[in-house]
C-alpha cells in the first residue's frame, strides 16, 4: 500500500476511534443528566452526587472506546 493510502487508511481508524469515544461520551452525559441526579431524596439531601468510583469507571470506557473492529496498533492490517 502506498504512502497516501496508509495515511488515509490511519486517517479513517482515527476519526472512528474519536467518534466511539463520543458516543461514550454522550452517554456519560445522558447517565448524569437522568432523574438519579436531579432533584432531593426524601431525607432532604442533594442527588446531584456522584461517587468518583462511577467517575473513574466512565473515564476507562471512555479511554478504551476504540472502534468496531480497529486494528491492535495503528497501520496494522
Amino acid at each position: 500500500m502506498n504512502h497516501i493510502h496508509r495515511l488515509q487508511a490511519e486517517l479513517a481508524s482515527a476519526r472512528a476511534e474519536l467518534r466511539a469515544k463520543r458516543n461514550v461520551l454522550h452517554e456519560f452525559h445522558v447517565h448524569l443528566l437522568s432523574p438519579k441526579f436531579q432533584g432531593f431524596d426524601a431525607d432532604g439531601q442533594r442527588k446531584d452526587w456522584i461517587a468518583t468510583s462511577d467517575v473513574i469507571a466512565w473515564l476507562q470506557t471512555i479511554i478504551e472506546a476504540e472502534a468496531p473492529d480497529a486494528p491492535d496498533e495503528v497501520g496494522a492490517p
